[in-house]
């Protein structure tokens, strides 16, 4: 959840819209609020879909259908206006994640609680069938979860985009590892179809994994119609029920009342006392629900935030949907169609916005900015509340120096925020609940005002001088970013890719796709060699690719194929791109990379530590690396004279710091001091400069 961009929109229909929430299969959600108050998810359809006369159709007709499907677990359509010059649709806002990101974030779901999330869906669905709709679109990314139980959402929405998506080349039905085998074989949607995809979302909840893995949607689909899901962790009594779901014929599948007669009924009326999810589970959905009303209020003076369950409680019913005026809907149409029309060419472009793209304003700089510590950033960018000073050592975060070393960016699952680190003020928080886990390291252009990082949906670039924030590439996520040293390029590392190319490169004039490189396994770090001749990525559970910029672009130079089972940002590259350094067995390795030809060894003095994290300090001469030995809670951090491989004698009481990052001179050491819990910035002499919150 982020503050509204000045060219976005602060009014749909009844709706007033209070922040960006983030994007779906339609297009871009808002958290809105109706006259009275009460909370909605405002839906701002893609311009592709808005233009398409047989789509409005399709959803007006799904739209009357969905309003006798509400139920507990299913949230009202408030209201819709395809006609509008930005055509909206409304439900009602649920203050909480989606099923996929929570499990992404806090990890699969114990038995009771994926009993629950059952339970719950089930009932959804047997409200619907009962009133002869099907849901059609089932997946973990349209159950929300609350502190309240599962919310099915996008009844009436799912069918009518599936039915736009078959009509557009290259477009699938739903998502395929959810999507029935009878619908994928061109049959008619039924309430078995939705049986099916229950099953593909019970498996992932308490798995993590999707029922038929990963790949290019064609070996999806193969997989889907021949093969059976991988049931290896699904607890033993959800094992049965998951599988008879997953059934290839629609009439071996049960029904939603038989899969809420098998889990012991509905639920309760009242919610139990005790709370349904597991902690991280439960400080995920609490977060949502702090995030929501930081946005709404209270504000000095007014009225205390809606209460977001309201439209959502028992007996309570929507009012009808917002429509155009008959006498004004032929011009209406004809208006969208031209206000429209430059939008459909930007969705083609992968941008979906009704909007203009935030890059175009993002380049609107003129005059050099300053985004150093005692630089000026945006004021819709400062923290509204106290920053965190303290963090768990199980809680996953990453750290980065802006290029003049002044800002240190700490990102963690839903946020970044930016430090002076010498003055120990916080100078800005950047949300995003859809940041990929562990985070990306945030990456800053080489002028320090823009800000990017890795999203289960892209890439997040953020102008830190003005505010404005916008996606890079397509929705899928992205594991790590890097800036080119002279600005020109981002480089991203994508989670998969049909081709295997792993690597993709923008211009950042206009932010295309320039080039998309193959490789053997997805990037969970990148670096550019200081002098930007040389490009390393880190592959997940892999080695260390390395390409060199040619004529034509980058070509391939080698791959340091072995290494330690360490994070994938576990190495670094020497200053004009002729090593790597990299963590392989009991010592840090220098290697030439197109032969992977050891050129020097790092050995630590201590046997019974291993290594995790290794940099080089080019202003020092010195190589660091930070040394853990779990179970027993010690560790410190080992330096070494590059030139002679010779330890490096730094005194007694090393800090114990993972992660650990230098900065782009090599003349400051940051890192996460594992005894204490806090944040800590040292000289290349392991002398403290610092403290994060003193």
């Amino acid at each position: 959840m982020r503050p509204l961009n000045p060219d976005e929109p602060t009014q749909l229909g009844e709706f007033r819209l209070i922040a960006h929430l983030g994007s779906c299969g339609m297009g871009r959600v808002y958290l809105g609020a109706d006259p009275h108050g009460r909370p909605a998810a405002v839906t701002v359809v893609r311009a592709a879909y808005a233009v398409d006369l047989d789509f409005r159709a399709r959803f007006a007709r799904e739209a009357a259908l969905a309003h006798r499907t509400v139920g507990r677990f299913a949230p009202p359509l408030l209201g819709h206006d395809l006609s509008a010059p930005v055509p909206w649709t409304a439900t009602a806002y649920v203050p909480g994640p989606t099923l996929r990101e929570l499990v992404e974030r806090t990890g699969p779901l114990p038995p009771a609680a994926a009993a629950v999330l059952a339970r719950g869906i089930a009932e959804a669905l047997d409200t619907a069938h009962g009133a002869g709709a099907v849901h059609r679109g089932l997946t973990p990314s349209t159950v929300l979860v609350d502190a309240h139980g599962p919310r099915l959402i996008d009844f009436g929405v799912a069918r009518a985009v599936d039915e736009a998506r078959l009509t557009r080349p290259g477009e699938g039905v739903g998502s395929a590892a959810y999507t029935a085998p009878e619908l994928l074989s061109g049959g008619g949607a039924a309430a078995a179809g939705d049986l099916f995809s229950l099953g593909g979302a019970l498996l992932f909840a308490t798995t993590g994994a999707d029922p038929f893995g990963e790949g290019h949607p064609s070996t999806l689909l193969y997989r889907v119609l021949r093969e059976p899901p991988s049931l290896d962790g699904v607890p033993g009594p959800l094992r049965p029920l998951v599988a008879a779901c997953l059934d290839k014929l629609p009439e071996n599948r049960p029904t939603a009342q038989e899969v809420l007669d098998h889990l012991g009924g509905p639920l309760p009326e009242e919610p139990p006392t005790a709370p349904w999810l597991p902690p991280r589970a439960r400080a995920a959905v609490a977060a949502a629900e702090e995030s929501y009303r930081s946005a709404v209020g209270p504000r000095a003076g007014g009225p205390p935030a809606p209460d977001p369950w309201a439209a959502l409680a028992p007996g309570a019913r929507p009012a009808p949907p917002a429509r155009t005026p008959p006498r004004r809907r032929g011009r209406a149409v004809l208006r969208v169609a031209a206000l429209l029309g430059v939008a459909v060419l930007l969705a083609g472009a992968g941008l979906f916005a009704v909007a203009a793209p935030a890059w175009e304003a993002a380049g609107e700089t003129g005059a050099a900015r300053d985004c150093s510590a005692s630089g000026s950033l945006a004021g819709n960018l400062a923290l509204t509340g106290p920053p965190q000073v303290m963090f768990p050592p199980d809680v996953p975060l990453e750290l980065s120096f802006s290029p003049d070393g002044t800002v240190l960016a700490v990102s963690q699952v839903d946020r970044v925020t930016l430090w002076d680190w010498e003055g120990s003020r916080p100078l800005a928080r950047i949300d995003n609940e859809e940041a990929t886990v562990p985070p990306t390291p945030a990456a800053f252009s080489p002028d320090g005002c823009l800000l990017a990082y890795g999203t289960l949906h892209g890439t997040a670039v953020t102008d830190l001088s003005t505010g404005r924030a916008w996606n890079v590439g397509p929705e899928q996520a992205v594991r790590s970013v890097a800036f080119s040293p002279d600005g020109s390029s981002l480089a991203v590392g994508v989670r998969s890719d049909p081709g295997a190319r792993f690597l993709h490169l923008y211009e950042t004039e206009r932010w295309k796709l320039t080039a998309a490189l193959p490789g053997s396994g997805s990037l969970g770090a990148i670096q550019y060699s200081p002098d930007g001749t040389t490009v390393a990525g880190g592959e997940v559970g892999g080695g260390v690719a390395v390409w060199r910029t040619g004529a034509g672009g980058l070509d391939r130079l080698g791959l340091v194929d072995e290494r330690a089972r360490v994070g994938a940002d576990a190495f670094d590259i020497l200053p004009d791109g002729s090593g790597v350094l990299l963590i392989r067995s009991d010592r840090v390795l220098l290697v030439e990379p197109q032969n992977e030809r050891v050129l020097r060894e790092f050995v630590p003095d201590d046997e019974d530590h291993f290594l995790v994290d290794v940099a080089y300090s080019e202003a020092s001469g010195r190589v660091f690396a930070a040394m853990l030995a779990p179970g027993a809670g010690s560790g410190s951090t080992m330096a070494w004279d590059y030139g002679d491989a010779a330890s490096a004698r730094l005194g007694p009481d090393l800090p114990r710091l993972f992660p650990l990052v230098l900065s782009p001179d090599g003349s400051r050491l940051a890192g996460l001091r594992a005894d204490t819990g806090d944040l800590a910035v040292y000289d290349t002499d392991l002398s403290l400069l610092g403290v994060i919150g003193d």
